[in-house]
């Protein structure tokens, strides 16, 4: 598997524009190289969702930011480009989740689905989640727990977990104006807990 399967398809693209044919493709092929590494003795903990969270986002991110260090690249700049890679992908799928933040009753429709989502696709294998808040006015459920930190440590590289929290900052304003999503701490930068808060805009007004 390599990034042609991953939610990063156009990174072989970006990274021979970004830095050239010759040195793009370079960078390319060994970040190919490491994620086939990371996958052959990845810990899935037997849970599909796990997978793909690890196989999609996680390890690639983690692959491309390893393998940018090692090339003539320092560590702000192998940051700022892993970040920029992630955006193009977050504002794909904000892009689609604007489709409910459209709707009038979007909010509704929103909480219809939210609890089996969260619990299908951020199994306890992954995360503890304590769901706080539950009604028309508010859903609001923290995070005790987050594989992303433990998988980063896990690659001596807990540095770039903030980035993925930031991609839930882009992906979830998408749900605008509908639905307001608010997060005030987060485990990949440093707090206790990442506390999601999805409010129902007619409730604020």
């Amino acid at each position: 598997m390599g990034f042609s399967k991953t939610g990063f398809k156009y990174f072989n693209k970006y990274c021979i524009g970004k830095f050239g044919p010759e040195m793009g493709n370079q960078i390319f092929m060994a970040a190919e190289e490491k994620l086939a590494e990371m996958i052959n003795e990845a810990d899935y903990r037997n849970n599909k969702y796990i997978r793909w969270h690890m196989d999609t986002n996680m390890l690639p991110t983690i692959a491309m930011y390893l393998v940018l260090k090692k090339f003539d690249v320092t560590a702000d700049k192998a940051y700022d480009v892993t970040s920029e890679v992630l955006q193009i992908a977050c504002r794909k799928i904000q892009r689609k989740n604007q489709f409910i933040g459209r709707l009038p009753l979007g909010y509704y429709l929103f909480k219809i689905f939210c609890k089996s989502i969260i619990a299908k696709q951020y199994p306890k294998e992954g995360w503890d989640i304590q769901w706080i808040k539950y009604d028309e006015n508010e859903i609001h459920f923290d995070m005790k727990s987050c594989i992303y930190l433990e998988i980063t440590q896990k690659y001596n590289c807990p540095e770039i977990c903030p980035l993925f929290c930031a991609n839930d900052d882009i992906t979830l304003a998408g749900y605008k104006p509908a639905i307001v999503f608010e997060r005030t701490e987060t485990i990949g930068r440093g707090q206790n807990i990442c506390d999601f808060h999805f409010k129902n805009k007619k409730s604020i007004n």
